[in-house]
């Protein structure tokens, strides 16, 4: 089955910095179409209407904006202040009727209000995180690097705090209704969530190099459980990136800067994490996308995407050869949102 999506990337204004690329397991990669005109548009994001699609310029004015699919990719006149600096993530609210985008170097969270199209009217609010962390490198403040709208909730990773905040969305502002506290120095990053373990939201921890499974109870999520994501005798950098989970929820995926390489953790009939396999793969896997039994990982150092077979027996990665070079990838954003 043929899979297409679009990458974000960092790149220049004259160069190719969103592109719409297809993968076909029999045939390989090609470029749909290539769009410039951006500065760093690292996270995309598709509306569900398949019409619009969102970008972000992770600058020290970060702004976001609102773009056609049926056109070319080309970046439009416009784009709305995010409020702070260096917007790394985007999300939708479950009704549609929101946008939000995480400033990472600021500590910040922006809301944007959306009209029916999808289009983007104006932002609605900005939430200011303030504190910091033990590791004086990396957590010296506040550093907000993703957001997830669930059950009528809004989940926010702040890195910096080693912290998850719980938002209700008021009509456009944002109310704090509860905090997960994380473990000191892990740096959460990104959540992931299946229909198949509603009960659970799992979260790759940047700076610990783990996931964790984070149970609801009644005074909401907390840490359950936890796993390595790296081999124990790896002593270089590292820092953990992308989590996905396969469609029917049965496999955890997460990506590793440093060591190269992708777990692949198999999810319990409970939601427990089992044990982590780990895979080599391209250098900097900052993101990756799962496809038909596949695994198209993206590499920001060398500029190349490069497709593996996800072997479900042994849970491993097999490279099948098939790559494409395509100027710094960061982000891939499957045009069917999964």
């Amino acid at each position: 089955m043929k899979c297409e999506f679009l990458t974000g990337s960092y790149a220049a204004r004259d160069e190719a910095g969103v592109c719409r690329v297809a993968f076909d397991p029999q045939t390989g990669f090609s470029v749909e179409q290539a769009g410039s005109g951006y500065v760093n548009p690292s996270f995309v994001l598709v509306h569900p209407n398949g019409r619009v699609f969102y970008t972000v310029e992770e600058t020290e004015r970060g702004s976001v904006r609102a773009q056609a699919l049926d056109g070319d990719l080309n970046a439009r006149p416009g784009g709305l202040s995010t409020g702070g600096a260096s917007p790394c993530h985007l999300a939708l609210s479950g009704d549609l009727r929101r946008l939000y985008a995480a400033n990472y170097s600021s500590g910040s969270l922006a809301a944007f209000e959306l009209d029916g199209d999808g289009d983007i009217v104006s932002r609605t609010d900005l939430i200011c995180h303030t504190g910091s962390g033990p590791n004086p490198e990396r957590q010296e403040a506040a550093h907000v690097h993703f957001s997830m709208a669930l059950d009528g909730l809004v989940y926010v990773c702040d890195l910096g705090m080693d912290a998850v905040f719980v938002y209700r969305d008021d009509g456009g502002r944002l109310n704090e209704v509860g905090r997960v506290a994380m473990p000191a120095g892990s740096g959460p990053r990104h959540l992931a969530h299946t229909p198949k373990h509603p009960d659970r939201l799992y979260c790759v921890a940047e700076l610990g190099g783990r996931v964790y499974a984070l149970k609801r109870g009644a005074g909401g999520y907390a840490p359950d459980q936890d796993v390595g994501i790296l081999p124990a005798d790896h002593d270089g950098p590292n820092t953990a990136a992308a989590i996905h989970i396969t469609e029917d929820g049965e496999l955890l995926l997460a990506s590793n800067r440093g060591h190269d390489s992708v777990a692949v953790i198999p999810l319990g009939p409970d939601g427990r994490l089992g044990t982590p396999v780990m895979s080599g793969c391209v250098a900097e896997p900052r993101d990756f996308m799962i496809c038909d039994g596949h695994v198209v990982v993206a590499s920001q150092r060398d500029s190349v995407l490069r497709a593996y077979r996800l072997n479900r027996r042994t849970l491993r990665l097999e490279d099948t050869g098939l790559a494409l070079d395509i100027g710094r990838p960061v982000c891939l954003c499957p045009l069917k949102p999964q």
